[in-house]
């Protein structure tokens, strides 16, 4: 049996005028037939997909956001319905969107899970549970980087109160103080698991002591209480006094989803919750007060129902999709071969694009940190997140002095709590920001996979087109240090998996510089790879900001007999061994792929069509790799006609990186396992 609240005292007396107090009624009465409507459209096979309705809950979606300013932000929940309507989105576009059509808020991508309306401050509704905390936390630090009193106000449910990102995020938002306030749907059930079976504690608010931020237990069925405890915590955070937890007790009527047969609880419970409904109390309240009449309460219900019904005659007569848009906005691109829009305004009109490398040699290190300096002394918007990179400069001192020069609030030292990290970049580039996440070890990126893959990746296209992330992820990734296991995989090619990604894995100080600025310049989430050996490595770099493009390979080494196609580390010991051959007299050419999201088939197409022959080499594992997709592209392409062998593959071996150093150097390829591949390759010897 679902608890009643235990309601705080509610000041009877708002201090606020009479028809803003009406108007809440009306929102109420707008999200109760926004979602009854929806329920008959699901019914009626016009909606497909699934449905979360929040038909119980209207008086925490509207009087939370009823304390909020409109330039204030929210982000939002797969039952997020009303949190929307409050906001202010358009019933027209919202519909539209649920009925899949291409006027849809999100232009029929996102669907009912997926509400957004960045230009109204929605972040964003989320399918994930607990999704939207650190992205909550992310575009809180914007607000606070950016110098702004706005707000954020993350909504999330009783089952999120369980899940590692409201740890990460409320630690993380109470640490560094941010104006964030956490208000927790209570509505009694995890999907079916109730809430006192979930928690070893009485109350979501109770955890509040836990990171030493004030936490209240509210009547979520009174949308005057939740006001008041909403706007004493968005005063505090306005005020610079950090975030605040609020759990709103209250109830859904409906199931989990139109899949859900409410099994684990009785129609009496549903029946008795339905007695205090939140619309009717708010109602009864208001006439009681001599502010509203009968007859005027019952014009409102009629007039939000009428529009309801405008906002669906509208919309079902809307177009659909083009399937021939389907892939329409998964990236934000800029002109091929143009300088990026950010290079230009942060840079000049004159930076180059692959300028001369000039004489002057520093690290791949040195190029990295060079990089990262220039753009954020170029703009202010661009900053620094990640475990231990201020003061001790990075697990492998790549940011060594840069806290020194722009400051701890701009370098910024972060608690172990990696996909909050990562979500806190997404929310900070959704909202103004550039920012740089540091992973420790690439490895650990698999603690961040929500982040990264469910959030970050997919909210452009998600959203319609209408967000841009400019979040680049470093991650330093590869074996050799003897770190075993848990320190030294290749994951690159789960990122080229995701759509919405790109990845970038520079073999040269040169690239490293060049291929920084362009991922930071890039609109997208931005993998970039860096393999822990490199990092000493020198070569020439222009002490100016340049460019290199992403998607363009580089022709490290012109030759006749074989096309050799390598990328990171890989090249390094490719070009070793194009060496080694030459002195057999079997010249190799070698291409250094630079990125390998997008990659540049078309130069290594060319090179195979000169040659006839081609190996591919990667650390990674050799099952799953990028060496298979680029072996199906060239198999698929012009180039098939002028092989004169098979394809190679070169790849790591399918184990864990074990810790002794010879079982370490015999699970990726060596210089001397590139030769013998090749020459086998170059003589036909297969």
């Amino acid at each position: 049996m679902a608890r009643k609240p235990e309601p705080a005292p509610v000041d009877a007396a708002l201090d606020l005028p009479r028809q803003r107090l009406v108007d809440w009624l009306y929102q109420m009465h707008l999200i109760r037939a926004f979602e009854e409507t929806v329920e008959q459209l699901y019914a009626a096979g016009k909606m497909h997909g699934t449905m979360h309705l929040s038909i119980g809950q209207e008086a925490v979606a509207v009087g939370a956001i009823a304390a909020l300013r409109p330039d204030d932000y929210i982000t939002s929940t797969h039952r997020g319905h009303g949190h929307a309507i409050a906001k202010g989105q358009d019933l027209r576009a919202m519909l539209a969107e649920l009925l899949g059509k291409e006027t849809g808020v999100c232009r029929g991508r996102g669907g009912s899970m997926h509400l957004a309306d960045l230009e109204k401050g929605n972040l964003g509704a989320n399918g994930i549970v607990a999704g939207g905390i650190p992205i909550a936390v992310g575009a809180a630090l914007s607000m606070r980087l950016r110098g702004l009193d706005r707000v954020v106000l993350c909504f999330f449910g009783d089952g999120a109160a369980n899940h590692g990102n409201f740890h990460e995020g409320l630690n993380l938002a109470a640490v560094w103080r941010l104006p964030v306030v956490f208000l927790c749907e209570n509505n009694q059930y995890a999907m079916s698991m109730p809430v006192q079976r979930a928690m070893a504690v009485p109350r979501v608010a109770d955890r509040a002591a836990a990171y030493g931020i004030p936490g209240e237990t509210v009547d979520g069925m009174d949308v005057r209480a939740v006001y008041q405890a909403v706007r004493a915590a968005v005063d505090r955070a306005r005020r610079g006094e950090g975030p605040s937890l609020i759990e709103a007790i209250t109830y859904r009527y409906r199931g989990h989803s139109k899949s859900d047969r409410q099994v684990y609880r009785t129609k009496e419970e549903v029946q008795a919750w339905m007695a205090r409904d939140p619309i009717a109390r708010f109602r009864a309240w208001l006439i009681a007060q001599g502010w509203l009449s009968e007859a005027e309460a019952e014009d409102l219900a009629l007039r939000a129902r009428q529009a309801v019904e405008a906002a669906l005659r509208a919309a079902e007569g809307d177009p659909e999709p083009a399937v021939e848009d389907l892939a329409r906005d998964v990236y934000a691109e800029e002109p091929p071969g143009a300088l990026p829009a950010w290079i230009h305004a942060a840079f000049g009109p004159r930076t180059p694009i692959l300028p001369p490398p000039g004489a002057r040699e520093i690290s791949y290190a040195e190029a990295l940190r060079e990089a990262m300096a220039q753009a954020m002394a170029a703009d202010g918007r661009v900053f620094l997140m990640g475990e231990d990179i201020g003061v001790y400069g990075g697990a492998f001192g790549v940011t060594q002095g840069l806290i020194d020069r722009f400051g701890p609030e701009r370098v910024r030292d972060t608690p172990i709590s990696e996909n909050t990290i990562v979500g806190a970049g997404l929310g900070a580039a959704l909202t103004g920001m550039r920012p740089m996440v540091e992973m420790q070890f690439m490895d650990f990126v698999a603690l961040a996979m929500e982040q990264t893959v469910l959030q970050a990746a997919k909210v452009r296209y998600m959203f319609g087109g209408k967000a841009r992330v400019p979040l680049v992820l470093r991650l330093p990734g590869g074996s050799g240090t003897g770190a075993a296991a848990q320190h030294s995989e290749s994951l690159e090619a789960w990122f080229v998996n995701v759509p919405g990604l790109k990845v970038v894995a520079p073999a040269t100080p040169y690239d490293a510089k060049g291929l920084l600025l362009a991922a930071l310049a890039d609109e997208n989430p931005v993998i970039f790879v860096e393999h822990k050996l490199l990092y000493r490595t020198r070569g020439p770099v222009p002490e100016e900001p340049y460019v290199v493009p992403l998607g363009r390979a580089a022709v490290r080494r012109e030759g006749r007999h074989l096309t050799l196609v390598a990328y990171s580390l890989m090249v390094l010991r490719a070009l070793e061994a194009a060496e080694r051959l030459a002195a057999e007299g079997i010249d190799v050419e070698v291409i250094d792929l630079r990125t390998l999201k997008p990659y540049d088939l078309e130069t290594v197409v060319a090179s195979v069509k000169k040659t006839g022959r081609l190996l591919i080499v990667h650390e990674a594992p050799l099952l799953g790799g990028l060496g298979g997709e680029i072996a199906a592209a060239v198999a698929q392409s012009e180039a098939f006609a002028y092989l004169e062998a098979p394809i190679i593959r070169l790849g790591g071996a399918d184990v864990p990186i074990p810790y002794h150093p010879k079982l370490e150097r015999a699970a990726v390829p060596q210089v001397e396992d590139i030769v013998t591949a090749a020459r086998r390759l170059a003589r036909l010897e297969l």
